[in-house]
């Protein structure tokens, strides 16, 4: 009996080596795909998975779906022999979940790939492997989730932006979650604020004093809150930052206590409270979420969008080209203080314009600007005169 040789294992038998010398045969290349199609994983399942599984994802979203938490309310009281049926489960407060397209191109040609990944080149790292063009196509869907882990905090939807003739960066596709955020807390009416108690003022973190605000944002919570399971968001350099507070503070005794390593929870949260790094944060940026996976939503239409990009003739017969589209959209189920808190730090580091400048700039770290640059500033003393612009650098 004649045994079937795995397809992506063994040698290709049955497929013609991808030949530099000659032009691109389209329809080899989407036959080599169809068949391998069970190779390509999904973008949310990539790089940007990081992050994208410590949150809710939310299928067959094609335009936009209306979420929300049920906030407050109560359904018991003393039995006084009458039901007058006055109490409230709560009320939903909906919020919208609106995705936006992002598309995905490439065009590259093979020839630069010849000793390094073609599989079907004598002596290549990868002799008899699967396909080259199913490799470039996996290369550019991880790529393409490698982008999407850029923003997802960060990104903010601008429809200045679209244009017919030029890629705009993905940054401005949809509202990531940090965005989201910083809008509700900016807005005319906040909706996000230490007053609404969706917010704790945990000031200027340091490694002295990090995981102990960081306990105390947790701590602030509802009890409701605290038995739950949840997550801080924040990013990889606070991360770090942690993690020296940690080491500094705690000694590692084998076989008792924590884990060896970075801590993978808050401490003091009895495991309740798990550490997300998240990526694209501006620099010595603060911004932190505290919540629930569930509250922490992302929606698409098809998981097959995720993991399709489609190879088509460009009319250069020696070049690999390639296209995609999926959609994608973040937004909170809820934003009430017992779902959700942010730290009270800006999302995006700045520097902020100094009113009324008084005393010693250079001693107070002002700095002024300098072409599309700001460098610290050399006065020491505020001119009377024709003074300059001082900025601080505010997180």
């Amino acid at each position: 009996m004649n045994k079937v040789k795995n397809s992506v294992q063994a040698p290709l038998a049955n497929q013609t080596a991808f030949d530099l010398t000659a032009p691109i045969d389209i329809q080899a290349v989407i036959g080599a795909v169809k068949l391998h199609q069970d190779l390509l994983t999904a973008i949310d399942m990539l790089d940007a998975r990081e992050v994208l599984q410590h949150a809710y994802g939310i299928p067959g979203v094609t335009d936009s779906i209306t979420l929300g938490r049920v906030e407050g309310g109560s359904v018991s009281s003393m039995y006084n022999g009458v039901f007058i049926g006055r109490n409230a489960a709560g009320k939903v407060v909906p919020r919208t979940l609106k995705v936006y397209p992002v598309k995905i191109e490439e065009a590259d040609e093979p020839e630069r790939y010849r000793r390094t990944y073609i599989t079907e080149v004598r002596g290549g790292l990868y002799d008899g492997g699967h396909p080259f063009e199913v490799w470039l196509i996996a290369h550019v869907l991880q790529i393409a989730s490698q982008d999407l882990l850029n923003v997802l905090f960060t990104a903010k939807y601008d429809s200045t932006q679209i244009s017919g003739s030029a890629n705009t960066d993905i940054k401005h596709a949809f509202d990531g979650w940090g965005s989201i955020a910083w809008d509700e807390i900016n807005a005319a009416t906040p909706k996000i604020s230490t007053a609404l108690g969706n917010m704790y003022a945990t000031g200027v973190m340091t490694v002295q004093n990090i995981g102990d605000q960081l306990l105390a944002m947790w701590r602030s919570r509802p009890e409701t809150f605290r038995r739950k399971s949840s997550k801080i968001f924040m990013s990889a350099d606070l991360v770090d930052m942690y993690n020296d507070w940690y080491e500094a503070k705690y000694t590692f005794v084998a076989g008792v206590g924590d884990e060896e390593g970075h801590p993978l929870y808050l401490r003091g949260t009895g495991k309740k409270c798990e550490i997300v790094p998240v990526y694209g944060l501006g620099k010595d940026s603060q911004f932190v979420i505290l919540t629930t996976q569930q509250n922490m939503c992302y929606g698409f239409d098809k998981e097959s969008d995720l993991r399709t990009v489609k190879p088509f003739n460009s009319g250069n017969p020696y070049w690999f080209t390639m296209a995609g589209k999926y959609v994608f959209g973040c937004q909170f189920a809820s934003i009430h203080k017992s779902e959700f808190c942010v730290s009270d730090r800006r999302l995006t580091p700045a520097f902020i314009a100094v009113t009324s400048p008084t005393g010693n700039p250079k001693e107070k770290g002002w700095y002024v600007k300098s072409g599309d640059d700001y460098v610290l500033t050399t006065d020491t003393s505020v001119p009377a005169q024709n003074a300059p612009t001082y900025y601080e650098w505010t997180i």
